[in-house]
C-alpha cells in the first residue's frame, strides 16, 4: 500500500491545483534515517575531536602553570635558605667581634698593669742616663691657628 501526500501550489489567480506525489517508500525513509544518523555520528565525532583538542590545550596550559608555580616556590625556598645562611654568618661574625673586643680589653688591662711609669723612669735614669732638661734647653714656639696638615697615607 502506497501513501500519498498532497501538496498545494498557486498559479496566478486560479484556484489551487492539487499535485499528488507519492510518499517516500520505507527503504527511502530508512536510507534517509541512516544518512541522518551517519551525519549525527560525524558531528559527534567532530565535536569530540574539537573537545579533545581543547582539553589537550587546557592540560598544556595547566602543566605550564604548575611548572611556573613550582619554579617560583623553588626560588622562594632558595632565597629563604640563603637568608638563613646570611643570618648565621652574621651571628658568627658578631660572636667573633665580641671575642675580639674581650681579647682587646684584656690586652689593654695587661699592658696597663705591666707598665709602671715609675719603674720606666728609674730604668731610663739609671741604665740609659736620662736627665731632666734644664730651663735653657726648653724652647717654646707659637703655632698659628690656620695651620693644618693633610694626611697622605695611613699611619702605620
Amino acid at each position: 500500500m502506497q501513501e500519498y501526500s498532497a501538496y498545494y501550489y498557486e498559479e496566478g489567480s486560479l484556484a489551487r491545483k492539487v499535485e499528488i506525489s507519492e510518499a517516500p517508500s520505507r527503504e527511502e525513509r530508512l536510507r534517509e534515517r541512516e544518512r541522518q544518523e551517519r551525519e549525527k555520528r560525524q558531528r559527534i565525532a567532530k565535536n569530540r575531536k574539537r573537545q579533545l583538542k581543547a582539553l589537550r590545550r587546557q592540560a598544556l596550559i595547566f602543566s605550564v602553570a604548575v611548572v611556573m608555580i613550582a619554579g617560583v616556590f623553588a626560588s622562594y625556598v632558595h632565597l629563604q635558605t640563603s637568608i638563613g645562611k646570611s643570618r648565621s654568618n652574621i651571628n658568627n661574625l658578631k660572636e667573633q667581634i665580641t671575642v675580639l673586643k674581650a681579647d682587646n680589653s684584656a690586652m689593654k688591662n695587661r699592658i696597663a698593669t705591666s707598665l709602671n711609669l715609675n719603674s720606666i723612669k728609674e730604668k731610663a735614669m739609671t741604665q740609659l742616663g736620662m736627665v731632666y732638661a734644664d730651663t735653657d734647653q726648653i724652647v717654646y714656639y707659637n703655632m698659628p691657628d690656620d695651620d693644618y696638615m693633610n694626611q697622605i697615607e695611613p699611619v702605620k
